[in-house]
């Protein structure tokens, strides 16, 4: 009895075949694997010293960090001072908010966090510390119901030239300050946070810090795509971080910048098959639920 060929269905499977075989080589060997910026969160490394604070900052600085990031807000007096929380009370126990005291109110009072203890900085003094120990930063503004468009403004004004002359960056979570910054000041670069992966947004800003949990490789591709760079936060564990550098994203956040420093070398140097073949089927997993 003769036997029944399907002339087309079998060499397109054959192709299909040897793509997918050529795509595992390629990545098993890793060369798809990319070699992510590092960037300390809030200028700490595995609870170092005290966030957003000089004595941390320039000690962190002494491993290396592409960038660290940090946070400022505007004073009572509407200067800029380096501090995350919304109000003093976690880490100075003080019920008040950074909006609500002047900076030289703000610099005089003590924050502790892991151990540590230091003086609340003003930026002029975090950002010439940084430039001393050659350090770039990424920095966070952040809004509150004091901050105006005038703040912004006053940002360029005063910073703009050193931020561009250091190579250092700024991100915000403020959909407005991200489109005045860059109108201001088009050279400056200028990332918009996003919490969530929503929908790919099309805006003037230079690139997107994402948070980690919905970030996909659909957003990293069409970012890259549209010439964006995409920053993830916050990237604390060696599974994560392998699946960054899969993803291919620009940089990464954390708080654990020595560990996953360690990781990334682990991964470019000397990649081990085995944890890259796991990343890799992690990541079908994960396409495949989408």
């Amino acid at each position: 009895m003769p036997r029944f060929v399907f002339p087309q269905i079998i060499p397109e499977f054959l192709v299909f075949r040897q793509s997918l075989v050529a795509v595992n080589l390629v990545y098993l060997n890793g060369l798809v694997i990319t070699k992510p910026i590092m960037i300390s969160h809030r200028g700490v490394d595995n609870g170092n010293g005290v966030q957003n604070t000089i004595p941390a900052l320039i000690k962190t600085s002494k491993e290396h960090p592409d960038y660290v990031e940090m946070d400022i807000q505007v004073t009572k007096d509407h200067q800029f001072v380096v501090m995350h929380d919304p109000t003093l009370k976690a880490l100075a126990g003080v019920k008040k908010k950074p909006s609500q005291l002047t900076l030289k109110q703000l610099e005089k009072i003590t924050v502790r966090e892991n151990g540590y203890q230091a003086k609340i900085p003003s930026f002029d003094a975090y950002l010439k510390a940084a430039h001393k120990h050659h350090q770039k930063l990424l920095v966070e503004i952040k809004t509150s119901s004091a901050y105006t468009a005038a703040d912004t403004k006053r940002f360029i004004d005063r910073y703009g030239v050193t931020l561009l002359a250091h190579h250092d960056q700024v991100h915000t979570l403020s959909f407005k300050v991200m489109r005045d910054l860059k109108r201001l000041d088009q050279k400056q670069f200028v990332s918009y946070i996003l919490p969530y992966n929503l929908t790919f947004p099309h805006t003037v800003a230079n690139g997107y810090t994402m948070e980690v949990t919905t970030l996909n490789d659909q957003f990293v591709d069409k970012a890259d795509r549209n010439h964006k760079t995409v920053y993830a936060w916050d990237i604390d564990n060696t599974d994560q971080m392998d699946q960054m550098m899969f993803m291919g994203v620009t940089g990464v956040v954390t708080d654990n910048l020595t560990e996953m420093q360690q990781e990334v070398k682990s991964n470019t140097d000397h990649p081990s098959y085995a944890k890259l073949l796991l990343t890799f089927m992690n990541e079908l997993s994960l396409t495949s639920n989408e």
